[in-house]
């Protein structure tokens, strides 16, 4: 069937590669219109199949003997590769946007053994054909970085949205040193850009970090770095980034900047015997030929500068000897940059998979309860993008509490709120979260209640109620509850707005269903841990509460984001059909008014 392509020329039939475990197939692809000085008429290719065909990735990569040479959109950096091989590294792009939706049937690309590599030939022609027409990245498209090659996993993690691009507009500085707070100290290293300053000091931007991060500034986990913003993204024709120091220094000189003398300014601040991160910055937009929307940060890691002390024959400034050092061995025309991985980490877009309302996300919740329910709660509101969140238990975590919590073993017999906010924080870098030792009462004093806006019930206790009712707020607050029913069958889920919780409401609107509990488990032996006059524990597995939890979850911005709602106890109860749950029904929606 590819044969019978009128573009297409098979020039070696497939063979097993066993060095890279692949089927290899080389073929000329020809186009219908006339070559140009970036694409010849007809280029040749090595096409790489999966033996797990017609399942497995395809790949189309330039031939080194009359193969496309440059580097276009929607292409891997297309250099020589190993030596050894006949073909370069420029595989090109030719998976649909929607290939990851395929169980969704929104995937066009067949994988029918008969059409597959057919199809993917004719993608490969129509890229060609697109690429001499110059239309692989068009105005409207969403816009993609040229490929960095990066060398390693080592990744910077930036905080960058139009917002703080704004600000760097203004301050007009483009270059000084920059603090790097080690995230993760282990291969691979994440590091985390806290604070750019200029050589004389002067704080430009300081990113808005969580409490993982902002509360360790430890010497042995903060580096000293370098920046530098350019005008534009650097790039070669027609979509290749700069790979030597001097593409680099080309591409700046285009732009009216000398890079050259600038790393000369920067240097001094680097002679420590140690490498060293430098970040390029440049200014990007969401869409092709779009306004520019942020400072995008990619990582050069510097290998280590000259540092020598004394005084040298023939150079009377030390600092002069270092740097034509430096000119000859780091920065020379034709030595390769090393770039390093770096990634958004603001929350504009760590959360683009799914987050909550942006008037929650930036509210404060104090959470009473760090138990199985409290620690499934706290774990879904960060993962929604919840910034500060303070949590009060007083519990210590045993194992049988294991069973459905979040935490694990290493947990236990520690306060069960210390271990939670430590992981809490540890799933965001924006997370604020703290923990209280403290049952919360009438006469706690380490917390402020006022400074709240959503008070959110975990414990399933009446006193904790009765307690929160006690205190009146000047400011209009919300009140959440969620507790569960005997094997987590049934969910709870109360909540008002008002100046003060109404713990009379919630005893109305709870009594019935309490009692009904109570008739339906009057029979029961509830189980108990270890041997002894042991208190009965709560009998539910972590499927059943991690779905009731989940359930209630969906309740919380809606209680929040209601103008008005008067005390509500929304009942939700497991379905069954014999052995088949058919699902959650809510069975009860009940007001009552104030």
């Amino acid at each position: 069937m590819i044969e019978e392509l009128d573009s297409v020329e098979i020039i070696e039939d497939l063979k097993w590669d066993s060095l890279i475990e692949k089927w290899v197939l080389l073929c000329s692809l020809t186009l219908k219109t006339q070559s140009t000085e970036l694409i010849p008429k007809t280029t040749n290719w090595y096409v790489h199949i999966d033996d797990s065909y017609p399942w497995g990735s395809i790949k189309f990569l330039p031939a080194k003997r009359g193969g496309l040479k440059g580097t276009f959109p929607h292409q891997n950096y297309n250099g020589e590769g190993k030596e050894e091989s006949p073909w370069r590294n420029g595989n090109l792009c030719l998976d649909t946007t929607n290939k990851k939706f395929k169980s969704m049937g929104l995937d066009i690309e067949p994988f029918d053994s008969n059409l597959r590599l057919l199809w993917h030939f004719e993608r490969a022609l129509n890229w060609l054909q697109e690429a001499e027409k110059g239309r692989l990245s068009t105005s409207g498209d969403p816009f993609e970085l040229p490929d960095f090659n990066e060398s390693s996993l080592d990744t910077i993690a930036f905080y960058e949205n139009n917002e703080s691009f704004i600000n760097w507009q203004k301050s007009k500085k483009t270059y000084g040193l920059v603090e790097l707070f080690v995230y993760k100290k282990e291969e691979p290293v994440i590091m985390v850009p806290t604070k750019f300053s200029t050589l004389d000091g002067e704080v430009v931007s300081q990113a808005s970090l969580g409490t993982v991060i902002s509360s360790d500034k430890s010497p042995t986990k903060t580096l000293i770095g370098a920046w530098l913003i350019l005008k534009e993204l650097p790039f070669m024709l027609p979509w290749q980034a700069p790979m030597s120091w001097g593409e680099l220094n080309l591409i700046c000189k285009k732009q009216g900047i000398e890079l050259l003398k600038l790393l000369n300014k920067i240097a001094p601040n680097l002679r420590d015997g140690r490498p060293h991160v430098l970040l390029i910055g440049f200014p990007i937009p969401e869409k092709v030929k779009g306004v520019l929307k942020l400072i995008y940060w990619q990582p050069i890691l510097l290998p280590k500068l000259s540092n020598v002390t004394k005084n040298l024959n023939g150079f009377r400034d030390i600092e002069k000897h270092n740097w034509f050092r430096d000119t000859k061995r780091v920065f020379q025309f034709n030595k390769q940059i090393n770039w390093l991985r770096s990634e958004n980490w603001h929350e504009d877009e760590m959360f683009n998979r799914g987050r909550l309302n942006r008037n929650i996300r930036n509210i404060s919740i104090l959470q009473l309860g760090a138990g199985a329910v409290g620690s499934m709660v706290s774990e879904l509101l960060v993962r929604g993008g919840q910034k500060e969140i303070t949590i009060m238990d007083n519990d210590i975590l045993k194992a049988g509490n294991i069973v459905r919590h979040t935490l694990t073993l290493k947990d236990s017999l520690q306060f069960k709120v210390d271990s939670l906010v430590e992981r809490l924080n540890r799933i965001s870098p924006q997370s604020i979260i703290k923990g209280n030792r403290d049952k919360f009462s009438t006469t706690v004093d380490s917390i402020v209640p006022e400074n709240f806006d959503l008070f959110l019930d975990c414990t399933g206790e009446d006193e904790t109620m009765a307690y929160l009712s006690k205190y009146e707020f000047n400011h209009l607050k919300t009140f959440i509850s969620i507790s569960l029913g005997y094997g987590a069958k049934r969910l709870f889920v109360f909540f008002s707005k008002g100046y003060k919780f109404n713990h009379s409401a919630y005893i109305t609107l709870m009594q019935p269903w309490l009692e009904k509990e109570q008739n339906e488990t009057a029979n029961i032996v509830f189980p108990r841990e270890g041997l002894g006059c042991w208190h009965p524990v709560f009998p539910a597995r972590a499927d059943d509460v991690w779905l009731m939890v989940s359930t209630a979850f969906k309740s919380i911005e809606v209680a929040f984001m209601a103008k008005v709602n008067k005390p509500t106890l929304i009942v939700y109860e497991q379905q069954w059909d014999g052995d088949y749950f058919t699902g959650i029904s809510l069975v009860s929606r009940e007001e009552l008014d104030e």
